[in-house]
């Protein structure tokens, strides 16, 4: 490669430069080069010893004309500076092109970011995730598009038009809890290193627990004479009856399947995807009025997939899981109980026999109640007082079916 120095550089003489069959290579001033294809092309070239390990390197600058003198010659003496400061003019570009860039990252890329990393790690119900994303999209996308702004541009009051209105609601709380994930999330991607919303949720009102209606243990008869005097399809009145025997959840309940029942063992077995929050499966000892209800529903449904089919072809799908609320409303119980009442209903019950510990009864509720490190060792310890609990409800719920038909 032909090497020039001392030339004066003009953006005449360069454009006098005519190619050879050779590369050339003309210099500048403050390690400045320019380079000539043989093709006639022109690059600028800066040619530096790395501070640090004293290797030689060369960086483009870009070409001519398209990069002019001016600006060449500008970026040179600014990589000078730096190299006089013992700092790699190159890498700092790098780190300065990415902190530009990560500026740009808008609060939309961040959400989808988290969105994605929960999905990832498959600790949470897909279910779930979708829904903590959808209310993100729908009250602080669609209504004030705060998904296109810049990150950098983002405060703890930047919200504030979307939340004040919501404030004190489970709503507001629940938003304040995903920004400060969503931030969260972005420090651990190295996006940015601080989370600006770590105590959003402090300058809004905590919502006000909401309890489920319900009713206290011993007016369970006249759920039962309701029931039994109702036009409820038989499918309906057994749900009702298995959720209250079983302690379960609805959506729990209506997603039996006829594989997750061991008659040997007289035990419900549950998949974790299926419980509530997805961590972790959920066993059930099954009392004799339990099992009794699966047999009536296994002369209806014992050829299907689910224990409680839902009412229309093709039979491939399980009974809504406000199957047992609308039940409710229509035996008059609006506004007095739901569904999950029947787990106040139980838990009330049960602690107030004093006979079994609060563990126990707590397990029956499939309720976390110590670290992980005893989570396994109490499950296996308490499994025998647990068919206890459970058959002391089972027969304290059929004796209050047996007080409504008396009535």
């Amino acid at each position: 490669m032909a090497r020039n120095f001392l030339k004066k550089f003009t953006d005449s003489y360069i454009q006098s430069i005519k190619p050879t069959d050779k590369e050339q290579l003309f210099a500048d001033r403050d390690n400045l080069y320019l380079l000539v294809k043989p093709n006639g092309a022109k690059f600028w070239r800066f040619i530096y010893t790395h501070p640090i390990n004293k290797k030689r390197v060369k960086k483009s600058f870009g070409a001519y004309p398209y990069f002019s003198l001016t600006l060449a010659r500008e970026k040179a003496r600014k990589w000078c500076d730096l190299l006089a400061l013992g700092i790699d003019p190159s890498e700092q570009e790098n780190i300065q092109r990415l902190q530009d860039e990560k500026k740009s990252i808008t609060f939309g890329e961040l959400a989808a970011l988290w969105r994605n990393k929960r999905e990832q790690k498959g600790e949470l119900k897909k279910k779930s995730i979708e829904k903590a994303y959808r209310r993100v999209e729908l009250h602080l996308f669609d209504k004030f598009k705060f998904d296109d702004l810049p990150i950098e541009n983002l405060h703890i009051k930047s919200f504030d038009s979307a939340l004040l209105p919501l404030d004190g609601s489970d709503t507001c709380d629940k938003l304040c809890t995903a920004i400060r994930q969503i931030f969260d999330n972005a420090i651990d991607d190295g996006i940015i290193n601080n989370n600006p919303f770590a105590r959003l949720s402090r300058r809004f009102k905590k919502p006000i627990a909401q309890h489920l209606p319900t009713i206290p243990p011993e007016e369970l008869p006249r759920v039962f004479y309701k029931l039994n005097t109702s036009n409820s399809k038989i499918g309906t009145k057994c749900l009702i009856e298995f959720q209250l025997l079983t302690i379960l959840r609805a959506s729990e309940a209506v997603n039996i399947e006829w594989g997750d029942v061991d008659w040997h063992e007289k035990v419900l077995h549950i998949p974790a995807e299926r419980m509530k929050g997805g961590k972790r499966a959920h066993s059930v000892p099954l009392s004799r009025q339990a099992l009794r209800v699966l047999e009536t529903m296994k002369e209806i449904n014992g050829h299907r997939r689910f224990v409680f089919t839902g009412y229309q072809a093709p039979w491939n799908k399980p009974m809504n899981s406000q199957t047992v609320n609308k039940a409710l409303i229509d035996l008059g119980f609006k506004g007095e109980l739901v569904g999950h009442g029947f787990r106040s209903i139980a838990s009330t019950y049960l602690h107030e026999l004093d006979q079994f510990s609060y563990e126990a009864v707590e397990w029956c509720l499939s309720h976390e109640t110590k670290s992980d490190v005893r989570k396994a060792y109490d499950k296996s310890k308490k499994w025998k007082s647990r068919q206890a609990i459970m058959q002391t409800w089972g027969d304290y719920v059929e004796q209050c079916k047996l007080e409504a038909m008396k009535a």
